[in-house]
């Protein structure tokens, strides 16, 4: 039992070394990373994200494997910028929009929308009082509330086929008014 507990002192060790080892590196080569990877066209985040996932990269490796930490670390840079390119131009991140360039629009319409809406308004309350009565009221119940035309027929006692009629009046009655567009 005292070989175990030596080698698990031996290997407590060699973990804070390692780690000693990575504090240092990362110390040392953090802000030059970042300086590598904006130079190969990535944003401040975007350089910070990747020096962040090389360092983590290396913590994971073994260190015997590293003869020299240093050129190592840009090893793994590299392979992290691939990685990175290659993630991009899977997901088609060159067709993305950032989402910061976007202006929210405001819940809350703009006093000049207020007044486009309100004339727009009396414009049509002036064209169906145009129209003949019945077929007014036949085009309002349609539209505002959703009658279907057999409903509307029950109601005022005619065939469905008249309420189309009265319809297609109104239509193109709103349609000379406004064009198809207005």
């Amino acid at each position: 039992m005292p070989e175990e507990g030596q080698a698990m002192s031996a290997l407590g060790t060699r973990r804070k070394d390692e780690s000693a080892i990575h504090e240092a590196l990362a110390a040392r080569y953090r802000q030059p990373l970042v300086q590598w990877f904006r130079r190969r066209g990535l944003d401040r985040e975007a350089a910070e994200d990747c020096a962040h996932e090389s360092f983590v990269r290396l913590c994971g490796s073994d260190n015997a494997v590293m003869h020299s930490p240093d050129a190592y670390l840009f090893r793994v840079a590299a392979s992290v910028l691939a990685d990175r390119r290659r993630r991009a131009r899977v997901r088609h991140e060159d067709y993305h929009v950032p989402i910061d360039d976007f202006d929210e629009p405001s819940e809350e319409p703009t006093p000049a929308r207020v007044f486009e809406g309100r004339e727009a308004l009396a414009r049509l309350a002036v064209a169906l009082d145009e129209l003949p009565e019945r077929t007014r009221e036949m085009f309002l119940l349609n539209r505002l509330d959703r009658m279907s035309y057999g409903q509307i027929a029950a109601r005022f006692g005619v065939s469905a086929s008249a309420v189309e009629k009265h319809m297609m009046k109104a239509i193109a009655h709103l349609h000379a008014k406004f064009g198809r567009n207005g």
